[in-house]
């Protein structure tokens, strides 16, 4: 016979909330985790978050790391945008990326036409120059990396000529020399 919590999750009737802890001095700015069942102020569990904790109660975890912006997201950051080219993005637009918590220009290159819809008018626009932006970003990077290899390739084509040149004085035909039979 299957158990009412097979059907329904014990744990959506917990009340879960995840925080910083700024009381314990061993424990500062480590995040903790107080589970309570609502309506028993006896039964509070408090300590420190683990990983089981994030497993089972996934969604409060994502809550509280986007509440605290510890979500490390890779690429281009739009303040270093707004910081090369003040021109395509003014600081009203940085605030308003910031608030629908776009972090890197990739995520605006990238952004449906349902996302653009929050940002407002001119999104297409602005998801055009941050297109634009990362495209004049990486042929730059490629230049600056065909500059550098065509450099070294140079100083191992010198090196090379030298380790020949060396060796010139010394240069024999082809084969194997021949064998010297001492008189006898």
């Amino acid at each position: 016979m299957a158990l009412d919590s097979d059907y329904n999750n014990a744990d959506n009737q917990l009340h879960v909330e995840f925080y910083t802890n700024s009381r314990d001095k061993e424990y500062i700015g480590k995040p903790f985790v107080r589970i309570m069942v609502p309506g028993d102020k006896t039964t509070i569990i408090d300590q420190p978050v683990r990983d089981d904790h994030k497993e089972r109660f996934t969604r409060q975890w994502l809550h509280f790391q986007m509440q605290n912006n510890e979500i490390e997201v890779v690429g281009t950051p739009v303040e270093t945008w707004a910081a090369e080219a003040p021109e395509e993005l003014s600081e009203v637009q940085l605030g308003e990326l910031q608030i629908l918590k776009f972090k890197v220009v990739e995520q605006v290159a990238m952004a449906t036409d349902s996302q653009l819809q929050r940002i407002g008018m001119g999104s297409l626009g602005l998801r055009n120059r941050a297109q634009a932006f990362l495209r004049q970003r990486n042929a730059t990077a490629a230049t600056s990396e065909i500059t550098e290899t065509r450099r070294e390739l140079a100083e191992i084509k010198e090196q090379m000529a030298a380790l020949l040149a060396s060796n010139g004085a010394e240069k024999r035909g082809p084969g194997r020399p021949p064998k010297n039979v001492a008189a006898e």
